[in-house]
């Protein structure tokens, strides 16, 4: 079983930007370069065949490229207990659309995924449930946050795996917004045993 999700990659200056704005808050665990990124749509646990069904629906979206940058900060959470600090999106609508269209084709082949109201934004940090932290400065000092700007032109099938420094997220498969797949890392993996496999019976 793999726990799955469907997201946007970001530009390594978007990384860039992000790196001021990670910090200066007490309790915060605040997310690696590696760990940032825009979800999609959460679906989940998935079975290796329902992956491959998740992959061969998601390669058939198509969508309009569009640029995207990053604009000001928020929080989930109360004040004084907050759960999670995160960037926003400045034009939500081409991105908001992906997702509809990532919901739409997900529900074709009855995989669920999150319902809950979407709302684009990129995890900076998180607390400990029921921990206590004064966040009132940080999104004062991070409200005029602009990162630079992105093509987006394609998105990411992950999957998630807690380890005890936090989430590692592996690429499954990309998908360009014309609808050709660009990688599956399953095809890729098995790939490379054949090639061994031949390799060792030479």
């Amino acid at each position: 079983m793999a726990r799955l999700f469907v997201g946007l990659e970001l530009d390594p200056l978007i990384v860039d930007d992000l790196t001021n704005a990670r910090g200066g808050v007490e309790g915060a665990h605040w997310q690696r370069d590696n760990q940032l990124h825009m979800t999609l749509a959460f679906i989940g646990d998935a079975s290796r065949k329902t992956k491959r069904e998740i992959e061969d629906t998601l390669a058939r979206i198509r969508f309009e490229p569009f640029e995207m940058c990053l604009s000001g900060v928020g929080m989930f959470g109360k004040p004084k207990q907050p759960k999670v600090l995160w960037a926003s999106v400045e034009h939500k609508k081409p991105v908001a659309h992906l997702h509809e269209k990532i919901a739409a084709a997900m529900a074709q082949i009855d995989v669920e995924i999150d319902r809950r109201k979407f709302k684009p934004h990129v995890t900076l940090a998180r607390f400990r449930r029921g921990a206590h932290a004064r966040v009132g400065d940080w999104l004062t000092e991070n409200e005029r946050l602009l990162t630079q700007s992105m093509l987006v032109d394609r998105f990411v099938l992950y999957s998630s795996e807690r380890t005890s420094e936090g989430s590692f997220y592996r690429h499954e498969a990309e998908f360009h917004a014309l609808g050709h797949e660009m990688l599956n890392q399953d095809a890729v993996e098995d790939a490379m045993t054949a090639e061994w496999s031949l390799v060792g019976a030479a």
